[in-house]
């Protein structure tokens, strides 16, 4: 497929989905190929695709077109996404100042690990991991953090779907020792690991949690293994643990 055709095909899927409104929430086929001035066999074929992946869905009895659960879960993490992110960043950045590291901002959505926000640290040797950046839960410790308060069916529909690929050396692989590092994750209140994602890098991160005690994004630190040790993950994780509370409280509307 030709760039130009590529864009074309993505325009007429933005088309299709902005005919949607609260005035008009649902479409036949005919109407919509009307209203699109698209043919209805070509129509049909992108109303399927978007079925596919829940943007829009088709009721069995009217088989009228209406738009779907994707959009719901796109539209509250930009939403929270954006407040989130405008409540961290002046907290991750106190973070990075007192740490001298990396501090990173994390979103579960859909089996993956999101970095939406991140505050680079200032030393010329760093990790590199850009915002928008997408990563399995199981590994790393801003994803292990996330992981962790999953709902035992949702780990089960992670690994079920998309196995534990290994990502670097100490990449965990194995179920039980994977459940077993949940477990431990849980108990302790902070994820930490070592070359899981990328070689030379260690993580610290901690769950932020929303008003009613759900986990809603992470907060960890990153870095070179040059710049690290037992001592210092302890450490960071107690300062990453009072930058989630400081994230939290701020959320809730807390003074």
């Amino acid at each position: 497929m030709s760039i130009s055709t590529a864009v074309q095909t993505v325009d007429r899927l933005v088309k299709i989905i902005e005919s949607f409104s609260s005035s008009r929430r649902s479409w036949t086929l005919t109407d919509l190929s009307e209203h699109l001035d698209l043919p209805k066999s070509t129509l049909h074929r992108f109303l399927c695709s978007l079925e596919a992946h829940g943007i829009l869905r088709q009721d069995e009895a009217s088989k009228q077109w209406h738009l779907g659960y994707r959009l719901l879960v796109w539209g509250s993490l930009a939403q929270k996404s954006t407040a989130l992110q405008d409540i961290s960043r002046p907290i991750m950045r106190d973070l990075t100042a007192d740490t001298g590291e990396t501090t990173l901002l994390t979103v579960y959505q859909t089996h993956e690990v999101i970095c939406v926000e991140k505050v680079e640290s200032s030393h010329p040797v760093r990790l590199a991991l850009e915002v928008g950046v997408r990563r399995p839960p199981h590994a790393g410790a801003s994803s292990k953090a996330l992981m962790a308060f999953l709902p035992e069916e949702e780990i089960d529909e992670i690994v079920r779907s998309r196995g534990l690929p290994k990502l670097c050396v100490n990449t965990i692989t194995d179920r039980d020792e994977l459940n077993a590092e949940l477990k431990r994750i849980r108990e302790q209140g902070y994820a930490q690991s070592l070359e899981e994602t990328d070689l030379g890098a260690w993580g610290v991160a901690t769950p932020i949690r929303g008003w009613d005690g759900e986990v809603i994004a992470a907060i960890g630190l990153a870095g070179p293994i040059l710049r690290f040790g037992d001592e210092l993950a302890q450490k960071y994780a107690a300062q990453c643990e009072e930058a989630a509370k400081r994230i939290s409280s701020a959320l809730n509307g807390e003074t």
